[in-house]
């Protein structure tokens, strides 16, 4: 098995084409299971997922988006009809937190994968706290877990 650094994700020495196949095909499934704090060595797929999302290209395509969202948000661009727009007033609220996440993201440095995880869901899922007005979840909160998560427990 090859030697890995700090923070990088335990993978078996040999993947197979199904590992692959599943960890692309069902990468959503996998990334709310590495949100909610799955070990990603539980499984060949779920280490191959942890792997893609923890690179620092990935975590800084995360970051960015974070920072447009929170951009966009403040200076009040105008709405689209073509994309689902961030609940302004939850991205307010949560701009601070939101600011935290991006910018560990964006450091180079081993990062736990749960908070990468959170924080790609928090970005990407339509139906979560930063875009669905009928969402229980408080985007806030969400937020400052996902920047706590990415630190790793001494």
């Amino acid at each position: 098995m090859a030697t890995r650094t700090a923070g990088e994700p335990k993978i078996a020495a040999k993947d197979g084409v199904l590992d692959r196949l599943s960890s692309r095909f069902r990468s959503r499934q996998l990334d709310q299971e590495l949100a909610r704090g799955i070990p990603p060595e539980t499984t060949a797929a779920l280490a191959l997922r942890a792997r893609r999302l923890t690179t620092l290209s990935r975590r800084r395509d995360i970051a960015n988006g974070l920072r447009r969202v929170i951009g966009d948000t403040c200076r009040g661009v105008p709405l689209s009809q073509a994309r689902v727009s961030p609940r302004r007033s939850q991205v307010i609220a949560a701009e601070d937190d939101l600011t935290r996440v991006a910018d560990a993201l964006a450091r180079p440095g081993p990062v736990a994968t749960r908070g990468v995880a959170q924080a790609w869901l928090l970005l990407t899922d339509g139906t979560g706290p930063l875009y669905n007005p009928n969402s229980m979840a408080n985007l806030q909160a969400r937020a400052a877990a996902a920047a706590s998560n990415l630190r790793f427990e001494d």
